[in-house]
């Protein structure tokens, strides 16, 4: 099948909608047909990598504990409250049923389902799966084929776990619960698909990772090109155990990262631009848009501002209070047209750390704890820590802030066990600061589908959070 058809027909048979290459586009206003294992490899690129321009569930930002809607400032100079921005997010803010629906101040944002987050991930995931069905055909060594099929089933099997967490259970809660349906082939759907568990979904994206891996680890690590390599996909697969609780497998595969190069560095001699860029030898995949919702309108929470120690360069220079209006700033991310996004050597420091505390391995975690902070507080000293709870704790918390608005610390809250959480919200200046509450367990930790993708396909189910009642400020 000629792949230009084959993305556009399979994509319209998963929800009735089309989409198109722009690796396609950008060849040939006619259909092109990928002959050799480059073409696929830039096929991929082109319509199964996220792009620089969006990250469909940024709205998450608005969500955790670390953003707050107030500036501590008596005089409300510089405050976003009152701000068109602010109300447009206040569904998200303020978890309501109808956040997938309309925005704060009224406007349909759904009412074309392939505009929603989850059409566009499942618009990437055809485009792997359009590359996978082909690759195999294609001209070029077993090892040029090897490489793009494991870079698509790695590819895939991230937007699969985002998928599964943002609009399944959490897998240690409830694995048999709902979650989305598994696309794994481009062809026509005629009916429509219906939900698999999230177990399901979760074993399908550690067979994914686990091919991948498979298929990639015999090759040359190739680093800095945009394409996911073998350490990224070792530190991922890691981050799917832990949340599956399978710890002893998050140690091996974050051994296999360091073994394959993976390393620290210095972050307290490095601006922090570049920390999450290529100039950052810690990264190793860099892809996708901004993490983060309007920075001007939502900011770091003082509680969690205040957890950090002063030296700390991820709050003097990652969280940035301002001199000259006082207002912080998350100043790690970047801006513009810039990739938003990494899987860097930090996160399997603390996998691989949580695992071995949840394990009683005490001194390993201690260690990787105490390795990584000396890397961004100026003129640290280890601690020791010999309580289990305490020092799991430590690096929960450590995780927050290497990684806080990276999109880490919803899905994180989940597996926790989706503590309650308070956000303030003011409409306007002058009027009544009121308390909008996340109870402990709450159904919003599982998101509402969007009306229009219900009314697309009847056999996904809405998720009870879509069906509460709207929320009220105390």
């Amino acid at each position: 099948m000629k792949i230009k058809s084959l993305l556009i027909s399979g994509f319209a048979g998963l929800l009735t909608l089309s989409s198109c290459s722009k690796f396609l586009e950008e060849k040939s206003q006619s259909e092109v047909i990928p002959k050799t294992a480059i073409d696929y490899r830039e096929l991929l690129i082109g319509s199964g990598y996220m792009d620089v321009y969006q990250e469909p569930n940024s709205f998450i930002y608005f969500m955790d504990d670390d953003v707050d809607f107030f500036i501590e400032r008596a005089d409300g100079q510089d405050s976003p409250v009152g701000q068109y921005d602010a109300k447009v997010d206040f569904p998200y803010y303020t978890w309501q049923p109808r956040q997938a629906d309309r925005n704060g101040v009224g406007d349909l944002i759904s009412e074309d389902p392939g505009s929603t987050a989850y059409a566009q991930y499942y618009k990437w995931i055809m485009g792997c799966n359009a590359v996978l069905d082909n690759i195999d055909k294609a001209i070029g060594t077993d090892a040029e084929k090897n490489r793009v099929k494991g870079e698509a089933l790695a590819v895939r099997a991230y937007y699969y776990f985002i998928l599964a967490n943002m609009y399944g259970e959490p897998y240690n809660h409830n694995p048999q619960s709902l979650c989305v349906p598994l696309k794994l082939n481009s062809s026509i759907t005629e009916s429509q698909m219906k939900q698999n568990t999230v177990a399901e979904v979760y074993a399908q994206v550690v067979a994914d990772l686990n091919e991948a891996a498979a298929l990639l680890d015999p090759l040359p690590i190739a680093r800095k090109d945009f394409h996911i390599n073998q350490p990224a996909i070792h530190m991922l697969l890691s981050r799917v155990y832990l949340y599956m609780e399978k710890y002893n497998d998050v140690v091996s595969e974050t051994n296999k990262a360091f073994a394959q190069g993976a390393m620290l560095a210095d972050l307290t001699a490095m601006p922090y631009a570049n920390w999450l860029t290529y100039n950052n030898p810690e990264v190793e995949w860099l892809f996708g848009g901004n993490t983060q919702g309007d920075q001007s309108t939502y900011i770091p929470a003082a509680a969690f501002r205040a957890t950090f120690d002063p030296a700390d360069v991820r709050i003097t220079q990652g969280i940035l209070v301002q001199s000259n209006n006082g207002v912080p700033l998350v100043s790690k991310l970047p801006t513009g047209g810039q990739l938003g996004q990494t899987i860097r050597t930090p996160e399997a420091v603390l996998n691989r750390a949580e695992a071995n505390v949840q394990l009683g391995k005490l001194s390993d975690a201690l260690k990787d704890l105490n390795d990584l902070r000396r890397t961004r507080i100026p003129g640290y000293t280890d601690v020791s820590i010999s309580d289990k709870a305490a020092l799991l704790l430590a690096v929960r918390e450590e995780r927050r802030k290497e990684f806080c608005f990276e999109g880490f610390r919803w899905f994180d809250l989940r597996r926790y066990g989706m503590p309650a959480i308070t956000h303030r919200y003011q409409e306007d200046l002058g009027g009544p600061i009121l308390q909008f509450k996340l109870a402990e367990k709450d159904p919003a930790y599982t998101l509402p589908f969007p009306s229009s993708l219900l009314q697309r396909n009847p056999e996904l189910k809405q998720n009870p959070s879509g069906t509460m009642p709207d929320r009220i400020g105390q």
